[in-house]
């Protein structure tokens, strides 16, 4: 069986980390990005010049027809895919903890300081 995974989120930080990893483990490796193609294609020459296999596909994984175009492309371009690795996520403006209002921390913690 091959071995075919999608990292979303995968053009930087954890997400392209893990990916390189996929792809030295053995896995012909989908990157899904939001925005950034510069980065995500720089990930898949990075994977390429080692030797393995990888693509790259623009992709909001918060809109349902992405994420089928998602599959689809991977399914026609390298086959069934056997991993997923839902890395992709949006922060909010970085700030320290004390900084933030309870609606940011947690939606329990906003239910509960809005009955206080």
């Amino acid at each position: 069986m091959n071995k075919i995974a999608i990292i979303t989120g995968g053009s930087r930080g954890i997400g392209a980390a893990t990916a390189r990893l996929a792809a030295a483990s053995g896995y012909a490796v989908c990157i899904s990005y939001l925005r950034n193609s510069e980065a995500a294609d720089a990930v898949v020459q990075d994977i390429v010049n080692a030797g393995g296999k990888a693509m790259a596909v623009a992709a909001d994984v918060s809109v349902e027809d992405d994420i089928m175009r998602l599959f689809e492309q991977v399914d026609a371009q390298l086959g069934r895919v056997t991993a997923l690795v839902n890395n992709a996520g949006i922060l909010e403006r970085h700030m320290r903890v004390e900084e933030m209002d309870a609606g940011r921390l947690s939606p329990a913690t906003a239910v509960r300081a809005a009955r206080s």
